[in-house]
């Protein structure tokens, strides 16, 4: 959120309706584009969903997204490959210009900074980007004595003033937001390797308080202080965590990680366990049905709620689009109206290709795809799905391109394979074996990445495997 808030004040503008919360923005770069709203379902796997949309009229430039918040939130506000954050307080309607960004979007949006127009002064957005003006600027100050190695002496100093400054302020989600951000630079400046300092900053930000599901800055620092894996705790524990693991019981595993004494709040010990379970899920690979049925428990049997979407979430997360896993399941109509399923290329490798006519990387790679069509489709299958807006676009581009004879299909940008595959960019890869698994994700794209590397060098070791050749022995033709 630093640096990311820019205000600008203007004349306010009026947008109350029927109680519903609304954001009003002018977006002179995106006309006649989709403006959605998204804020984080979670804080372990960053899942967003969506809580509103609208479009920016090529009459004025203008969107207006209606939506509902019951408490403070973090949204995200997106147009295109475009996307801008802010904090969302309830019963509060805002007023922005979204402009272009300087950046360039690739495998993630792009990033552009949000301005507001009449802006209270104790609106969360407000007090956040002044407590961080206020921070830099003191940093600027005391850069000398930073340079020198005391930037804690001068990060404890702060952290009085600030005390002093929002004593008076009746915004639990920005007082929040403050004492973690604190935290959390003091955790990585000063560390928490020696046990009198971890003890310290337990005392200090952790066993006096709830845990805070829903503040971004909260559950920064609780990552990072809960940051060591089930394999970095004392043999003893290490034991008991494994035992329960391999008899899928979150109830023993929740005794074992008792023994942590920074774990002794059972909604706090169950969210950390939730983390470490996905992480694990990835490196004890014997272990992988246990860590799902224990995470399967708590998602339906937790005491505490926000506990149990987070460990859907990562569930879901962690199996998606896992390799050896299946493929997000496919139902699609072909030429002749038959119903096409991953059943029909059994036997072959897919290589499935999201992309968009109004994407010239997309069209770039189509024309490479061709080239591999002809080269390996022996042994893969090649799926394609036009994700553009409407469909004449599409048939416009099929119509000019009849050499494109594989599979290609128009979906549009509501389809749920978008949202099946995670689709954020175009183009985007995704590599299934033989029989529908998962096989790369993301695989790489038929152009070359930062490493030389495209999807023909899997296609030959494909071919390769599937044909292998007998080398002559020394001394024979």
């Amino acid at each position: 959120m630093r640096s990311k808030l820019l205000f600008i004040f203007f004349c306010s503008i009026n947008l109350m309706l029927n109680g519903q919360q609304i954001i009003e923005g002018y977006a002179p770069g995106f006309i006649g584009q989709e403006v959605r709203l998204y804020t984080y379902q979670d804080y372990l796997t960053m899942n967003r969903i969506e809580i509103g949309r609208g479009i920016v009229s090529p009459v004025d430039t203008m969107f207006r997204i209606e939506f509902s918040s019951h408490a403070t939130i973090k949204a995200i506000v997106e147009i295109e490959q475009t996307e801008a954050s802010l904090y969302i307080s309830p019963g509060t309607d805002y007023s922005v210009y979204f402009p272009e960004s300087e950046e360039v979007a690739g495998t993630y949006n792009a990033e552009t900074n949000l301005y507001f127009f009449d802006l209270d002064t104790l609106d969360v957005n407000f007090l956040v980007l002044q407590y961080h003006n206020w921070f830099d600027a003191y940093l600027a100050y005391h850069e000398t004595e930073i340079r020198n190695g005391q930037f804690l002496a001068c990060l404890d100093t702060f952290k009085t003033y600030a005390i002093s400054v929002y004593e008076k302020i009746d915004n639990p989600f920005f007082i929040t937001y403050v004492r973690y951000d604190i935290a959390e630079m003091e955790q990585t400046k000063g560390g928490n390797s020696q046990s009198s300092k971890r003890l310290e900053t337990y005392l200090a930000y952790i066993e006096p308080f709830p845990v805070y599901f829903e503040n971004d800055r909260y559950m920064k620092f609780i990552r990072a202080f809960f940051d060591k894996d089930f394999g970095e705790y004392l043999p003893s524990t290490e034991e008991e965590i494994f035992k329960a693991i391999d008899k899928g019981s979150p109830t023993l595993l929740m005794q074992a990680l008792r023994r942590d004494i920074f774990l002794a709040k059972p909604e706090l010990r169950e969210l950390v366990m939730i983390d470490k379970l996905g992480k694990a899920f990835y490196a004890e690979i014997d272990q992988q049905e246990n860590i799902l049925i224990i995470l399967d428990s708590v998602s339906k049997h937790s005491l505490s709620p926000s506990n149990a979407a987070v460990a859907g979430n990562v569930r879901n997360y962690i199996t998606k689009l896992e390799p050896g896993y299946p493929a997000p399941s496919l139902s699609i109509k072909g030429k002749s109206d038959e119903l096409i399923s991953w059943a029909n290329y059994q036997g072959k490798f897919v290589y499935v290709n999201f992309f968009a006519t109004w994407s010239d990387r997309s069209l770039k790679d189509m024309e490479i795809i061709n080239k591999l069509v002809t080269k390996y489709s022996q042994d893969v299958a090649f799926i394609s799905f036009c994700a553009d807006k409407d469909s004449a676009s599409f048939n416009a581009f099929m119509t000019e391109h009849p050499e494109y004879n594989w599979d290609v299909f128009y979906i549009g940008e509501e389809h749920p394979l978008n949202s099946a595959f995670n689709i954020a960019n175009y183009p985007s890869y995704f590599l299934l074996d033989q029989d529908g698994f998962i096989f790369a994700s993301p695989a790489l794209a038929p152009s070359p990445n930062g490493k030389y590397e495209s999807i023909d060098k899997t296609f030959y070791e494909i071919n390769k495997a599937l044909h292998p050749t007998t080398q002559p022995r020394v001394g024979e033709r």
